[in-house]
């Protein structure tokens, strides 16, 4: 540190005294006091800088390696759990003669063919019909969750009326689970601006934990939307009962802005 201070001062005392060009041999000076100023000092501090921002990434890219091990672990340690609870299943099916469970379900994959821009949050039109079982009232989904319940047939294709929709005849039945607790609502409504869902409690409740998960529950009837898809997670809740009880927010887990390969869902027992 010592002998670099010196260069510098040096290099700046012989800087200024060059800095006009009336001194014979200025240029070479202001040359060769740029090159050592450089080759000395700036080349080495930019290498350091290089190999303390390398050592950085690698120190991240173990951290984020760590983070993918455990995450397998647990992939790993859940599969192998529910290969056990899916045989189990099977053999109580067997014993008590059930054939299906409200949880079983299968899904005709689709695409969006239509979608208005003045229907942009009501309605999109996907490419099955009657010609593929679809029946009115079906659930229509995405990898991510529920967006929406077929309210419409032809041969070829298919109306969905999404929960986004102004329509409020839609009422889907929901349950909420919080601290190990089921609760049960309909979604009713959809708010613009804030991007929530409205439920409706139909279980008595005071309190539920943000980012619960809220799932269909089932209870819409015969050939209806099927029990424990995925509708989004607890925002709020309401403290003021109203006459109707308490209502409850939710955050979409879908994003309605990007919809262009669906499922329809229809009940194994339908």
């Amino acid at each position: 540190m010592f002998w670099i201070t010196i260069v510098l001062v040096a290099a700046s005392v012989i800087s200024l005294l060059t800095s006009t060009n009336n001194i014979p041999g200025s240029g070479i000076v202001r040359d060769t006091v740029a090159n050592v100023e450089y080759y000395v000092i700036k080349a080495p501090l930019n290498y350091v800088r290089g190999v303390l921002g390398e050592y950085n990434e690698l120190k991240e890219v173990y951290r984020e390696n760590k983070r993918l091990k455990r995450s397998l672990d647990n992939y790993a340690r859940e599969l192998a759990l529910n290969n056990v609870l899916a045989d189990e299943l099977q053999e109580m099916r067997s014993i008590t003669k059930i054939k299906s469970l409200p949880t079983d379900y299968k899904v005709k994959y689709t695409t969006v063919i239509k979608r208005d821009s003045e229907n942009w949050d009501n309605k999109v039109i996907i490419d099955i019909g009657s010609g593929s079982n679809v029946k009115k009232g079906m659930a229509v989904i995405t990898s991510k969750g529920m967006i929406g319940i077929v309210s419409s047939v032809n041969r070829v294709s298919s109306t969905v009326t999404l929960l986004t929709s102004e329509d409020r005849s839609v009422q889907l039945p929901v349950m909420i689970k919080s601290n190990g607790k089921y609760y049960y609502g309909l979604l009713n409504d959809y708010n613009v601006e804030s991007q929530t869902y409205k439920v409706q409690m139909l279980s008595t409740v005071n309190k539920l934990k943000v980012g619960s998960s809220v799932t269909t529950s089932g209870l819409g009837g015969k050939g209806k939307t099927p029990k424990g898809i995925l509708v989004g997670t607890v925002k709020g809740l309401s403290n003021n009962a109203s006459a109707t009880g308490k209502t409850v927010t939710v955050k979409p887990s879908v994003d309605f802005d990007d919809l262009s390969y669906v499922a329809v869902v229809q009940r194994s027992n339908a």
